[in-house]
């Protein structure tokens, strides 16, 4: 199975890079693409298959269970690895919630605990404390915010954030309240699954000036997951936990030595079927479904399900005969930044074709824009079968061409309203006019 490295979409702007998200802008929202890079140690260190997919449709799962609680920038999700969210202004810091002291990493609370440092985010620990031990309850321990593939996450405290003003003190106690909520959630749904959320970290950013919930929630990349079953005897026999998350890429790393600097050890084969057998794991297991990978090829699958979702105006032409007249409409559109696409299907030799192109975007926001002429029973047709607008735009060659084709399209049957426009540049303002005052509403 191939995996999505990255990918590089013709039509929809520059793109931006993070460790595991490729990112374009799209109006005033955000087009999030995971791929399936795996990244530890603040480093991509590979590709793991599938992965890309499980994140995006566990963050799914996650937003649809906590926007009771807190908002998030969720808007749909078009295709298995992308997500259109709310474009939010991110909090420069990350908030990790943490029920258990662990971790191998220089940010991690076992790391810090087991080098003799008692005082760790600005909070005091205790003597003989045991590695993987739950803590009496859950803490937030705070880091800044890395940006691109090479950013580092660095600790922090509550009192730096709000001294140093880095997050406004009322801000920053609603973003604690809600990590403290989505990790009291997790906790529970995780629990019926046969498994421990250990710790997590959470993203959160403003939209409009309310506190959003964005990146991420509970997924292998963001949290650790332990069996729930076993952990009570492997802990009293000083064993790791059977985790199912990122933890066991990291456990690879830490015993060849590699904790983040230099050159990294390079995955086996090995290692990357185990790991991708962790992430689905835990997709089912919180979800109680079955995983279900995606369509090949990756990204013809992304272009296509994009362009259905974002489409504007769905184009229906009788012939390919007409393509001269198409290519002056097609011309405007572009020129207005309207986004489409383009059919051919005649409704007198192919009226279940029609009614699939009708049928597909049935649910949709979109504007239909017929071409056809002489007997013009393809714009009737689709008015006559869709909710949404009919504009029927008729060819012509000629004076006497005109006057048929304009007739033909005038004459509809009563209840089967289309707007007839003559003019090309006419019928693409038209449909821009009703897509902006769609957009008021």
């Amino acid at each position: 199975m191939k995996v999505l490295k990255t990918i590089t979409l013709k039509h929809f702007g520059k793109k931006e890079q993070g460790k595991v998200r490729d990112i374009y802008k799209k109006d005033k929202l955000l087009i999030l693409i995971t791929t399936d890079r795996i990244s530890a140690f603040d480093r991509v260190l590979g590709c793991i298959p599938c992965k890309g997919q499980i994140l995006n449709q566990l963050s799914q799962f996650w937003f649809e269970k906590t926007k009771d609680f807190v908002e998030n920038h969720m808007i749909a999700v078009p295709d298995p690895n992308v997500m259109v969210v709310k474009k939010c202004q991110a909090l420069p810091i990350e908030v990790v919630v943490r029920g258990y002291i662990s971790g191998v990493t220089k940010t991690s609370l076992w790391l810090n605990y087991s080098q003799g440092k008692r005082v760790i985010y600005g909070l005091r620990f205790p003597n003989g404390l045991k590695k993987n031990q739950k803590l009496p309850k859950p803490i937030i321990t705070p880091t800044t915010r890395a940006t691109g593939p090479g950013g580092h996450d660095e600790k922090i405290t509550k009192k730096e954030i709000i001294n140093r003003k880095i997050v406004s003190k009322t801000l920053y106690e609603k973003a604690e309240k809600a990590a403290l909520a989505l990790f009291a959630r997790g906790t529970e749904i995780c629990e019926k699954g046969g498994l421990i959320l250990v710790d997590t970290k959470y993203e959160f950013g403003t939209y409009k000036g309310k506190l959003t919930l964005i990146d991420e929630v509970h997924t292998p990349d963001s949290s650790r997951f332990w069996i729930k079953d076993t952990y009570e005897k492997r802990l009293k026999q000083g064993k790791e936990p059977d985790n199912y998350d990122k933890e066991f890429l990291r456990l690879w790393y830490n015993k060849r030595g590699y904790l983040g600097d230099g050159t990294p050890p390079k995955m086996t084969p090995v290692l990357i079927r185990k790991v991708k057998e962790r992430y689905i794991s835990v997709y089912e297991k919180i979800t109680n479904q079955k995983f279900i990978p995606g369509k090949q090829p990756i990204t013809k699958r992304i272009e296509e399900n994009l362009t259905n979702y974002f489409v504007s105006l769905v184009i229906i032409a009788g012939s390919e005969r007409d393509k001269p007249f198409l290519h002056q409409i097609e011309q405007s559109l572009k020129k207005e930044k309207i986004s489409y696409i383009l059919f051919f299907a005649s409704a007198h030799k192919q009226p279940l074709k029609v009614l699939e192109v009708i049928n597909k975007y049935q649910s949709k926001n979109v504007i239909f824009l017929t071409v056809a002429g002489r007997s013009n029973a393809l714009s009737g047709f689709v008015a006559a079968n869709s909710r949404q607008p009919v504009i029927a735009c008729p060819p012509f060659k000629d004076k006497l061409d005109y006057l048929v084709n304009i007739h033909s399209t005038l004459q509809m049957p009563s209840q089967v309203p289309v707007m007839t426009v003559v003019e090309p540049l006419n019928a693409v303002l038209a449909v821009k006019r009703i897509i902006g005052f769609n957009e008021k509403k």
